[in-house]
């Protein structure tokens, strides 16, 4: 049985396009996996906090005791045992919501999601594959604007130094373009997730 962990980071609910695509991929996954495990993680009921000097001051402490049994280290090590992790996140401001970015803080933990060796980051997660799932209302995949997107790229870069090899990424843009069919955009990003499903 595998652990899939669903990273949530859409504010909107069940209003919103990104989730609407993640809910028809792990239906889909689900029906054809039925023996594993999905763990669902909304980080807005979370009320996750950014890390503060105090909060640093004791994650620091807490490695220099090697004492990762405390709380603060609950979630990275969650993330660090999944097998398979997807993460639902809108495209807001080039990147994603900050819910996201203070949720990838507290997994960020030297010894947990990633470690050193001969200087060198070496990644500490089980994950085989990753899944991002984003939706945007301009398009940044191609063109001038695409060295302006900072979501897709900086999920890559992450999963380089947790040892994720495996990065998938399905992206509905152009949803609030003139002239665009926002509905049609939508379904075929939730096709591709279904195709997406069966080898995941």
């Amino acid at each position: 049985m595998n652990k899939i962990l669903f990273v949530n980071a859409c504010a909107r609910g069940e209003q919103s396009r990104t989730l609407k695509i993640t809910r028809r991929f792990l239906e889909e996954y689900k029906k054809l996996n039925p023996e594993d495990s999905i763990t669902h993680l909304d980080l807005y009921d979370l009320a996750l906090n950014c890390l503060t000097g105090e909060t640093l001051a004791l994650r620091e402490q807490l490695l220099q005791e090697n004492n990762l049994e405390h709380e603060l280290f609950n979630l990275a090590k969650q993330f660090a045992a999944a097998n398979k992790i997807i993460i639902a996140a809108p495209f807001w401001d080039l990147s994603f919501p900050a819910v996201l970015k203070v949720y990838i803080e507290q997994i960020s933990v030297m010894g947990i999601t990633f470690g050193y060796e001969n200087d060198k980051p070496i990644g500490l997660c089980k994950a085989e594959k990753l899944l991002y799932i984003t939706t945007r209302g301009g398009e940044y995949s191609h063109g001038f604007t695409k060295e302006l997107e900072m979501g897709e790229r900086y999920i890559k870069a992450l999963c380089v130094l947790y040892g994720i090899k495996n990065v998938i990424s399905i992206c509905a843009e152009g949803l609030d373009m003139v002239g665009n069919d926002a509905a049609e955009i939508v379904n075929n990003a939730i096709k591709e997730a279904v195709e997406i499903a069966k080898t995941f």
